[in-house]
């Protein structure tokens, strides 16, 4: 299932890279960092005759790290180390080789460099650090201000170790640093396209984990449907006749009612989750969307709980609107639910619901809004409104804006619902044009009672 809130799904998030750091961390950098050591110390030995055994601080530098290295391959491999300490780990053991590279620099190129030594080379140990640090940092204000700071590092060791004349200097570091500058950009770009595969991949993970759902869900709701609706009519019925049949004097006519009323209760539940779960064949013809919202507006017209306290208003452009192709019947179903959810949030107060059709010109689509005056909806409950089930209204199932969420979707469109306590909700659907749109329509508004 999707984490139902945003910081479920943050927490989520975290906990999937801390475990992708963890292997990488194990698999790739903790095996080249002891390359980088054997190499080093290696070429050391080879390069520097006349400084072995190693002086004192170049010993003691390869013994640190050497038992920083140690300690590290013991908590990757042979300790359980929980994923909270793995970001700690992979900090210390950055900052172990930061310090590593520049101080084997500084001892290679100025404190023990022989009189007509080349430049050292162990700056290009560098562009390996500079690396990692596009999987240990999450933003990319942090990957630059790291990789800032090494760029500092990097261009002191440039002055530290050249040995050549002054304009070759100058020219030499310009050159190098450029290259430096090269790589981190590069790094920056193919680490930016492997963030955007990666959550293109988790969308289309999580798009099917929500199929796969709701055709199970299907199974069940069937099988649900079955096995219950029998029963409930059953008892439905009974309640109804007892109801009607008990003397009026009789206290149990109350309880009749409330039976009758769950139990058509329950048959509103099961049917609705018949609604979100079905798969039914449509038939997809293009769709006059003034049309859908006048047969909208026309099933409204009939008994209301509110009388006459809510205008229902239609704004639509004075051009023609494109048509949309989709399934006449689950489209009014879905403006049916957003509209009967305004108008239900109203209540007894009255106010207004506001339906407004008009062309989106730049990516040819048809946007659709409806709008209320009422109370609003809490800023903790609006993660959750599309949630089946989810319902703060007393007697709602909760599934009338799951339902119409499915049905846009699966026309191609969006559906997005903002709201303010105590000045309205707004709900905006999106849905794909047919023909090219018209340029220059304006809008008039018409009020249908």
């Amino acid at each position: 299932m999707t984490p139902s809130s945003p910081y479920q799904r943050a927490l989520t998030e975290e906990v999937e890279f801390l475990a992708r750091l963890f292997e990488i961390q194990r698999r790739a950098f903790l095996p080249l960092q002891w390359v980088i050591f054997v190499l080093a110390f290696t070429f050391w030995g080879l390069s520097r005759p006349f400084h072995w055994p190693p002086p004192p601080d170049v010993f003691a530098l390869f013994a640190v790290y050497f038992l920083i290295l140690a300690a590290e391959t013991y908590f990757l491999w042979i300790s359980r180390t929980a994923l909270r300490q793995v970001r700690p780990l992979c900090l210390v053991a950055y900052v172990a080789d930061i310090v590593f590279v520049t101080m084997l620099v500084w001892f290679d190129s100025v404190r023990y460099a022989g009189a007509a030594a080349a430049p050292t080379d162990f700056y290009l140990l560098y562009f390996i650090v500079l690396l990692r640090s596009f999987a240990l940092f999450r933003t990319a204000r942090a990957t630059l201000l790291v990789n800032a700071l090494i760029g500092v590092l990097f261009l002191m060791n440039l002055f530290w170790q050249d040995t050549s004349l002054p304009t070759y200097s100058l020219r030499n570091n310009l050159i190098r640093l450029a290259f430096f500058w090269v790589v981190v950009f590069m790094s920056a770009i193919i680490a930016g396209l492997l963030n955007r595969q990666k959550a293109e991949l988790s969308a289309a993970r999580e798009k099917l984990v929500r199929s796969e759902n709701m055709a199970l869900l299907g199974q069940l709701a069937a099988g649900v449907a079955h096995e219950i609706n029998n029963p409930i009519s059953i008892i439905s019925a009974y309640a109804e006749y007892l109801e009607k049949t008990a003397p009026p004097d009789d206290p149990r006519r109350e309880d009749f009612a409330a039976i009758h009323r769950e139990a058509l209760r329950c048959q509103r539940i099961v049917d609705g989750l018949l609604g979100l779960a079905r798969r039914s064949s449509t038939e997809r013809v293009p769709v006059n969307i003034p049309d859908v919202i006048q047969q909208v507006f026309s099933l409204m017209a009939g008994p209301r709980d509110t009388a006459d306290s809510v205008k229902l208003e239609f704004l639509q452009p004075d051009g023609d609107l494109p048509h949309v192709v989709a399934d006449r019947t689950q489209l009014v179903q879905a403006l049916l639910n957003v509209v009967l959810n305004a108008r239900q949030a109203l209540g007894e107060r009255g106010g207004y619901v506001r339906v407004t059709a008009r062309p989106q010109l730049s990516d040819n689509r048809v946007v659709i809004t409806v709008e209320d005056n009422g109370r609003g909806i809490a800023p903790e409950d609006l993660p959750h409104v599309f949630e089946p089930f989810f319902s703060k209204r007393r007697g709602g199932t909760g599934l009338g804006l799951a339902i119409t969420k499915r049905i846009i979707e699966d026309h191609g469109g969006t559906i997005t619902l903002t709201s303010t306590p105590d000045a309205g909700t707004c709900v905006e659907i999106n849905l794909p044009a047919t023909p090219p749109l018209r340029r220059g329509s304006s809008a008039k508004l018409k009020k249908l009672s």
